[in-house]
């Protein structure tokens, strides 16, 4: 008897406000009364079975939500079922579904598409491109189909785009060990209101992942920018999407998402190792600024009221001080990826569904190295010293004008050699060489 619709997501309220002419019908096709309490939420006086409703996609003047809600302009768009469909089920309780897509004459939609219906197992994770000029590369690793749909110009080619995403995605699997879906889909699309140039939003739900940009100036920009992107998504289809994990763990998964992207740009030669630390050095005059002083368990609950800039900025300094922990502790056989596989293997399906920051607490203190930096800034609210770290990594740090620089010490020790290689001092050279 109940007819719900999605009423808020990422920190954007008032969603039923879109939905109107709602109308219900029983078996026999008899309309069916009902009362209306809040916008997107419908309770009939008897049971019904089918229904009918508009919902409004103008794009919502918050640029923000372009690449987490369902937007129609008269060229394209995104349809996310999320929250264009009505919600049944309760809780984690994943909703099936098969949908028949019917789109204006001249328009495309993803395919892989049978007849023009979406089955999915999960109708809130499933993300359906739509548009007049729209095109679609192709690419399979091992045994997933990655389709990617392209909407608009850019300073790239689409076989910019289908390069790094098969590349990106082999490196990511190989930290994983496994594939985490047989199809994954990737939308580049520009944003839907006019925007400055460098801007962008970016989602992955389920095996979707979803870019929503304006393009760079420059050519050499816009690849640099294109590449980060990816890597950070397609991380995403791993954890937390590939994960029978249930609570808000956002710490772990953006925090380590963030530093896994910045030291594989460095590894395949994107980035450079200055550029590596001077990121480390911004993100970590953010954290050190920050008015606020909670855990990282605590911000993530908090993620969409005002917490979201602590949960990136202390996650990514965590998810480093962990890998140099490990590293360390190891002489270099250890290192954060192998954190990430234990715990992916641990936790994909099958497994049964279990509570995330638990699972990941315990597997975290089961290494001893890792238990202080737990204790001070995931569960606790101690204000962020890494010069232990650094020291280790043979860094030094200076601070001027409230603004920090890292850079590596003059004479490092065998030992800091070591680990800054494993951090990816020397992958320039390494690459460069290969190349000869």
């Amino acid at each position: 008897r109940n007819l719900s619709f999605l009423r808020s997501l990422a920190g954007i309220d008032n969603l039923g406000e879109r939905v109107s002419d709602v109308s219900l019908f029983d078996d026999g096709g008899n309309s069916v009364t009902y009362k209306k309490f809040v916008a997107g939420e419908y309770v009939a006086d008897t049971d019904f079975t089918s229904w009918t409703y508009k919902i409004d996609l103008t794009p919502p003047r918050n640029r923000t939500a372009a690449a987490h809600l369902s937007w129609l302009t008269s060229e394209n768009g995104l349809l996310m079922l999320g929250d264009v469909l009505p919600i049944f089920g309760k809780g984690d309780i994943a909703t099936s579904a098969k949908v028949k897509m019917t789109i204006p004459k001249g328009w495309l939609q993803m395919v892989n598409r049978i007849d023009d219906i979406v089955e999915t197992k999960d109708v809130a994770s499933e993300v359906v491109a739509v548009g007049k000029n729209i095109r679609f590369r192709k690419v399979t690793i091992n045994e997933t189909v990655i389709t990617i749909c392209i909407a608009g110009e850019w300073l790239f080619t689409s076989d910019d785009i289908t390069n790094f995403a098969r590349d990106i995605y082999a490196e990511t699997r190989q930290v994983f060990g496994a594939d985490m879906s047989n199809e994954v889909f990737i939308n580049v699309f520009r944003f839907p209101q006019d925007t400055s140039i460098g801007q962008w939003e970016a989602e992955t739900r389920g095996r979707n992942i979803t870019i929503i940009s304006s393009d760079m100036p420059f050519k050499s920009q816009s690849l640099q920018r294109l590449h980060e992107q990816l890597r950070h998504e397609i991380f995403h289809l791993w954890l937390p999407n590939g994960v029978n994990l249930s609570g808000q763990y956002d710490w772990f998964y953006e925090g380590f998402a963030l530093y896994r992207s910045l030291k594989l740009g460095v590894a395949v030669n994107r980035i450079r190792f200055e550029d590596f630390l001077d990121t480390l050095a911004r993100v970590y005059d953010i954290d050190r600024l920050s008015a606020q002083k909670t855990s990282l368990i605590d911000a993530s609950k908090n993620r969409w009221a005002g917490a979201n800039t602590r949960v990136y900025a202390r996650g990514m300094l965590v998810a480093f001080l962990c890998d140099v922990a490990m590293l360390d502790a190891s002489k270099g056989k250890r290192s954060t990826e192998s954190l990430l596989r234990e715990l992916y293997e641990k936790h994909r399906p099958p497994s049964a569904t279990t509570d995330a920051n638990a699972a990941i607490l315990t597997l975290m203190k089961s290494r001893k190295e890792l238990v202080p930096i737990v204790e001070r800034y995931v569960t606790g609210s101690s204000a962020l010293d890494w010069t232990s770290g650094l020291q280790k990594a043979g860094i030094d740090a200076t601070t001027r004008d409230q603004l920090t620089r890292l850079a590596t010490v003059a004479k490092p020790s065998g030992r800091q050699k070591d680990l800054l290689d494993k951090l990816g001092y020397n992958s320039w050279r390494k690459l460069g060489n290969s190349k000869q």
